[in-house]
């Protein structure tokens, strides 16, 4: 470090990290000490200037400066001159600052927090504090509302009304007893057992026993749960009649698919198949025939009993097997659907009327027969006549027929030997003495 005399009591040199300019007294003995420009450590000893003895060892070290951000290179910092030293032999040291002094100088001190934050934090603690002693209440409110005893509260019985009852039954608390029925009567392996489930079955014990030639009945293929409800007209609910059906539908063999095809003159009925076409091509070979089968159900004082002539005839199909094998003399009652219809081509009779009678469940099983206009069956059914009258459409009804192969000069014919009633016997129909009926 350079030094040079300024003035009489003054000397100035040069910090060697900085070049700063620095003034001190000319008797200044040696000193270390901080830059006031870089705040790089120093010493102001040198050569031009004899260093001084000390002989007041008593006298304290010049202050500390704070180092400061340097403006210029030539700025000055003057330090107070010391007393005169007492001992030689002494040499005063500086203390210099910390590092964490420095830092503090140079961070600024951290502001306090804002009056908004603090009174955000404050509305905070009272939504809580709100909070808690809502949540504590209702807890409260609960604890105390059900650790009370509360009545149970009294059912008032209200006698029941039969006419409710009864409309109740009519409309659906009949199918629980009719299942129950129908499951029963369809359990029973033989004829004795069916009896006590059908209807007047005292006076048809000859006939079923008769039916099913005192053998093993067996029923699988048509279970009670597969029949479904058929709703009838609320007057015949109303007069104890209910109604069940069994529907399976044809069941077709993929032989089907690989039969011969007729020409058109044979599809349209110009020409007939011969009998090998027939065989071979006929659909009705190769497929299951549909299952239908009605169950009526009439209630009685016992309960529910059910139709058995109806419902051996719709599943066996006996009005079919009576019509496709003529017996001369052989007589049949059925349960049908009657309607005046035209004659076969070339088989109009004069005199007479033609009306087919239809199996209820499978209408394909059906008749077309000539009534005599004279007889006792042709005034009774008069009244479905709607050829040349002013019907302009046909008039069907439900009937109980009885039938009959008679034998005339040339072939077996299918008659109406007699109408026995209206609607099916048995259920809304009541065999009278006379044939006539009133509409």
């Amino acid at each position: 470090m350079a030094a040079s005399v300024i003035s009489n009591n003054q000397r100035e040199f040069r910090c060697k990290h900085c070049e700063g300019k620095i003034l001190i007294p000319k008797d200044l003995p040696p000193t270390t000490g901080p830059c006031p420009h870089c705040g790089e450590v120093i010493t102001s000893e040198s050569d031009e200037i004899p260093v001084l003895p000390v002989t007041n060892p008593q006298i304290t070290p010049p202050p500390i400066v704070s180092p400061v951000a340097r403006e210029s290179a030539e700025t000055t910092t003057v330090f107070p001159p010391p007393a005169p030293p007492v001992n030689p032999e002494w040499k005063p040291t500086v203390e210099l600052p910390t590092r964490e002094i420095h830092a503090s100088h140079n961070h600024p001190k951290k502001r306090p927090a804002s009056k908004q934050h603090r009174s955000g934090l404050i509305s905070a603690m009272l939504v809580l504090l709100a909070l808690i002693l809502l949540g504590g209440g209702v807890v409260w409110f609960a604890a105390k509302e059900l650790g009370r005893n509360i009545e149970p509260p009294t059912l008032k019985v209200v006698a029941k009304d039969p006419a409710v009852i009864e409309a109740n039954y009519i409309r659906t608390g009949w199918q629980k007893d009719a299942y129950q029925l129908l499951r029963r009567y369809l359990g029973a392996a033989n004829a004795e057992d069916k009896l006590p489930f059908i209807l007047n079955g005292s006076g048809l014990a000859t006939q079923v026993e008769h039916f099913y030639r005192s053998g093993g009945i067996s029923d699988a293929d048509t279970p009670a749960d597969a029949f479904s409800i058929y709703e009838l007209s609320e007057e015949d609910r109303k007069r104890g009649l209910f109604m069940m059906i069994y529907d399976q539908p044809p069941q077709y063999d993929m032989a089907e698919f690989f039969r011969p095809l007729a020409s058109l003159e044979v599809q349209y009925g110009l020409d007939e198949a011969d009998l090998l076409l027939s065989t071979l091509a006929h659909v009705r070979n190769f497929a299951m025939e549909p299952l239908r089968v009605q169950a009526f159900f009439k209630r009685t004082p016992e309960g529910l009993k059910l139709d058995w002539e109806i419902y051996a005839q719709t599943k066996y199909r006996t009005l079919r097997s009576f019509v496709e094998q003529p017996e001369v003399g052989r007589t049949g009652v059925f349960r049908v659907i009657i309607v005046e219809d035209v004659p076969e081509k070339g088989r109009a009779v004069a005199g007479t009327r033609t009306y087919r009678v239809v199996d209820p469940a499978n209408t394909g099983d059906s008749a077309r027969i000539n009534v005599k206009v004279d007889s006792d069956a042709g005034r009774a059914l008069s009244p479905l006549n709607w050829r040349g009258t002013k019907e302009n459409r046909p008039l069907t009804r439900t009937a109980t027929v009885e039938l009959k192969w008679s034998s005339p000069a040339t072939a077996s014919e299918l008659e109406i030997s007699r109408l026995v009633c209206w609607e099916f016997l048995g259920l809304g129909g009541k065999e009278t003495p006379s044939t006539t009926s009133t509409r």
